[in-house]
């Protein structure tokens, strides 16, 4: 019997596959949004512990991860890494659907992040090698496209799934207890994983290389911490708002319009496909544009850009007195932050060495996902609880990007100069011209 042979991805093929597998891991990182008010009732959840689970719980294990990732990516065999995160990122996603309580579905959710952690740095590493300069700014765009409609088909095709499962009762399966529709709704988000596993065999399979000494990307940021630690700052800032919105819009609508979870999906879900893609790609195409102009320091001026526009965008979103004026801002604010996405990605990229990339992209994903998601989401349900009540998320939300941005756009700021400065003697200059 003749072996099926399985072609290569390469060049915007590969690009779209390793999107794709962004987008499963991202939609299965937030379905508990989506199923928070059920989950809270079922449970007896406070709004500090929500938070604690769809952000520290998971940002932690994965930040602590990534430097691993990140050494394993430099020295080859990325293929291999993808195909193991996406075992491990499964079954905890299935776990998810099966545990009794708080603690076990915490480390669930810290399973989750292990194993995603994989995704960025083995993506990152593969476009970095497999794709030419020119076009590195819309590949990445690519990436943090599918990142942004992964939380997109989580709400909307979870929202469809989570109405069709409630209008069942749920589900049965044999040897287990009957489901609730947020439970079954884990369940079934796995099955779409079995599929990219076996379209990331068409990965090219990279060889084995010596990565050099472990210390050398620290090394390098340490160095180039002018350049490095502002921008990195202002993406923080970034990672922060989008992953706190995604992670509170679907109740906030829920809490404040009265929608329930399953229409407040669909509707944002909606919006975020429509809205994420545009943001993504002009992020990225404007990026790759100002750069062929000969604008090194684009990555950051873009970025602060976009955290400047997110302010007002989050308040009309947060404070509109109806139901379509606040779905319009949230679709402007989901535009603007997914246009900062690239710039922010990017940059990084542009500033390192191709042998250290694989190191530097998972340091700087440990740094905004360790802050950025394991911080924003804590931080409004603590306020929630404390201050502003159940019904005042929007008002939460407003306090925590107000601040986030105007810090961001500072960070940027600063970033720009610095990507502009005159290089030292002795170094190459931090302005992206490293090879």
């Amino acid at each position: 019997m003749r072996a099926i042979r399985i072609r290569a991805a390469s060049g915007w093929s590969l690009a779209a596959l390793l999107a794709a597998t962004q987008l499963l891991a991202f939609s299965d990182r937030f379905l508990l949004t989506l199923v928070a008010t059920p989950l809270k009732q079922a449970f007896a959840l406070s709004d500090a512990e929500l938070g604690l689970l769809q952000g520290s719980a998971f940002a932690l294990p994965y930040a602590l991860a990534l430097p691993i990732v990140g050494v394993l990516s430099d020295r080859g065999g990325q293929r291999g890494l993808l195909l193991a995160g996406v075992a491990l990122w499964s079954g905890a996603t299935l776990a998810c659907g099966l545990v009794g309580g708080f603690a076990a579905l915490f480390a669930a959710r810290a399973v989750l992040g292990l194993g995603q952690a994989v995704v960025g740095p083995a993506a990152l590493s593969v476009m970095a090698t497999r794709l030419e300069r020119a076009r590195l700014g819309r590949a990445v765009s690519l990436l943090t496209a599918g990142a942004t409609l992964g939380r997109s088909f989580a709400l909307l095709l979870g929202g469809a799934a989570l109405a069709w499962l409630g209008a069942r009762g749920g589900i049965v399966l044999p040897g287990l207890r009957p489901l609730a529709p947020w439970q079954a709704l884990f369940v079934l988000a796995v099955l779409p994983n079995a599929l990219i596993a076996v379209l990331l065999l068409r990965v090219p399979p990279s060889p084995v290389r010596v990565a050099g000494p472990s210390g050398a990307a620290v090394a390098w940021l340490v160095r180039r911490r002018a350049a490095y630690l502002p921008h990195a700052a202002a993406a923080i800032a970034s990672v922060l708002m989008s992953q706190t919105l995604t992670a509170w819009a679907p109740t906030f609508y829920v809490r404040v319009f009265g929608l329930s979870p399953a229409e407040s999906g669909l509707r944002l879900g909606l919006l975020v496909l429509v809205a994420a893609p545009l943001g993504h790609l002009a992020g990225g195409g404007l990026l790759d544009r100002l750069r062929r102009r000969g604008r090194e320091a684009a990555a950051p001026l873009l970025l602060g850009s976009g955290l400047c526009l997110a302010v007002p965008a989050t308040a009309l979103t947060a404070l509109a007195p109806s139901l379509a004026l606040s779905s319009a801002g949230f679709a402007v604010l989901v535009a603007t932050l997914g246009f900062t996405g690239p710039p922010g990605l990017a940059g990084i990229q542009v500033l390192t060495p191709r042998r250290l990339r694989g190191r530097v992209s998972a340091l700087f994903l440990a740094a905004t996902t360790l802050i950025g998601i394991g911080t924003g989401p804590f931080l409004v349900g603590l306020l929630n609880d404390r201050v502003f009540g159940e019904s005042g998320v929007g008002r939460a939300l407003v306090a925590v990007f107000t601040v986030t941005g105007a810090l961001g756009a500072l960070a940027a700021i600063r970033a720009h100069r610095r990507w502009r400065a005159p290089a030292p003697k002795r170094n190459r200059p931090p302005r992206g011209t490293a090879g």
